[in-house]
């Protein structure tokens, strides 16, 4: 575009009169062709300055209004799109060309890396007044907000809401390696969908490249990880920790690290089903196996892929080979199903990839209000990590790590979090108390068992556990032994009555759950049944 208060002449650059076809420079990304009119008469529509060139048969005049041929182009930028990349002093003699690609800068690989202080996101077009959270800071924005810089190795939940109290999340999950000093960091890029009010990719990748391209303008404007200087809005800090001595997993500063240290690319990938540098989740997004999602999170339902773990909710934790006592054995304690399952696995998974998909349910389900998540993070407590006895003394790292991942995910919820997993859903919390008491004493049975043989690790599982017992003891969660069955009760009117506590039948074989002795025909099958093989 000629700059203003240019003379006509500029109205086409480096042209030569005696030329047919004129080419601008090499790096220029268009090429611009100039036809003589047809008749020496249609001179007089060029400027005075232009002079005609030598006819040529079939060709239009410039004043042609019939349809010109197509005109091709190459280069960074979308033919017609226009960038500022200088800025020109108001006395230049020279003018403007048609494209700007001479000021392009020049490959990223004749350039010094940059960013390399850590991983950067860059959150295009976020509207202000919304809530983003990144790991275990959450803040308020009064205007837009850029994004983040310095993102150190890890896991990593950068999520976005509308408002405080809105009903859905959007989020995404980024691994960020562990890198030399001086490599070049990783930039990733989001975009706010307005129309569809979700974090998503950029909508074509020249925007994508855009923003990449002007991160250096905008570096000193995005938000250190730490977020300890001022920024766009009200950091919330965490509360005071408690009195008593905990662990050094469950401080401030790794209790992150803590939950997310078996969460990996491969994992996310498997889970969400998609292959890429970055996965996305958000507040409607359904579990695989998941029959009793609540009605309300049904009506965001949408068609998106759903997110699988390696243990279903509708799925036995039997193997389907297994036949006689070990079926039984395998319905009272998955251990060797589930070791079965992810040692034997030819997509790549780990066993420590249990205590992955453990944090990924609790993390996606309580910053996001994924209830399908919950649903199967207490799956998993319930029915598997705290079911499976014999991990303790098979697989005493995994046992160690699941205990101590669960741990540092309840004080996580106490510390950084405004709702209460337990409080929110009192029926599974409740299960969980039993089921903790269960394990306490089946822990106890097998350590003591082992005597002097026990190993260092199988008795740091003890010990992770009786720390987890301390610090649920604050709850009022009473996970002794001792549990009365049955016994004397006395109603507020003073009449005494007996009872008799049901809820570990199970346990003890007794109830419905208790031995019974029937008749066997001369086939075997119980006497008086009703059988469609015979």
């Amino acid at each position: 575009m000629p700059a203003a208060g240019s003379p006509p002449n500029s109205s086409f650059p480096n042209m030569d009169p005696q030329s047919k076809s004129i080419k601008a420079p090499d790096n220029c990304g268009v090429t611009v062709e100039i036809y003589p009119p047809s008749t020496p008469d249609s001179t007089e529509c060029l400027p005075s300055n232009v002079k005609s060139v030598t006819n040529s048969p079939g060709r239009y005049s410039i004043k042609s209004s019939k349809s010109v041929e197509s005109l091709p182009a190459i280069g960074a930028f979308p033919l017609g799109s226009l960038r500022i990349t200088e800025s020109r002093d108001s006395d230049s003699d020279s003018d403007t060309p048609l494209t700007t690609p001479d000021a392009m800068e020049p490959p990223s690989e004749s350039r010094h890396a940059f960013p390399t202080g850590g991983d950067v996101l860059i959150l295009d077009d976020l509207p202000a007044d919304f809530t983003v959270g990144c790991d275990t800071m959450s803040f308020s924005t009064k205007k837009s907000f850029p994004g983040f810089r310095d993102i150190p190795p890890g896991a990593h939940l950068i999520w976005v809401a509308p408002s405080e109290m809105t009903s859905t999340r959007s989020a995404y999950w980024i691994v960020t390696p562990e890198r030399e000093e001086g490599e070049q960091a990783e930039v990733y890029v989001k975009q706010w969908d307005k129309f569809n009010e979700v974090l998503s990719d950029p909508a074509s990748n020249a925007e994508e490249r855009f923003q990449k391209e002007r991160l250096e303008q905008i570096y000193d404007s995005l938000s250190p990880y730490q977020l300890r200087a001022a920024t766009s809005g009200t950091l919330l800090p965490p509360p005071r920790q408690e009195a008593e001595q905990l662990p050094p997993f469950l401080s401030n500063e790794t209790i992150w690290t803590q939950l997310t240290s078996a969460i990996h690319a491969d994992l996310l990938n498997r889970i969400t089903g998609q292959t890429q540098r970055s996965w996305q989740v958000t507040t409607t997004d359904r579990v695989a196996g998941d029959e009793n999602m609540a009605e309300e999170a049904r009506l965001y339902a949408t068609g998106k892929s759903q997110l699988r773990f390696t243990f279903p909710m509708d799925a036995p934790l039997i193997s389907p080979t297994a036949e006689g006592p070990q079926r039984t054995r395998q319905a009272l304690d998955p251990t060797s199903f589930v070791l079965s399952t992810l040692e034997n696995a030819t997509d790549g998974r780990r066993p420590e990839d249990l205590a992955g998909e453990l944090s990924f349910a609790f993390l996606t389900g309580m910053h996001l209000g994924n209830f399908s998540c919950l649903d199967q993070w207490w799956f998993y407590v319930n029915k598997v990590v705290f079911r499976c006895f014999d991990l303790a003394t098979e697989r005493p790292q995994l046992a160690l790590q699941l205990i101590q991942t669960f741990h540092a995910q309840l004080v996580y919820n106490d510390r950084y979090l405004e709702g209460d997993i337990l409080e929110m859903m009192p029926d599974h919390a409740k299960k969980l108390q039993k089921t903790l008491i269960t394990y306490k004493a089946r822990l106890n049975e097998k350590l003591l068992a082992l005597g002097e043989y026990i190993t260092p690790r199988q008795h740091a599982v003890g010990e992770a556990f009786a720390s987890l017992e301390s610090w649920l003891w604050r709850l009022g969660w009473d996970l002794r032994g001792e549990y009365v069955r049955s016994g004397n009760l006395m109603l507020e009117d003073g009449e005494i009555v007996d009872m008799e506590v049901t809820d570990f039948e199970e346990e003890d074989e007794r109830g419905e759950y208790a031995p019974m002795v029937v008749e066997l025909d001369n086939s075997g099958h119980e006497a008086g049944s009703v059988s469609w093989d015979r």
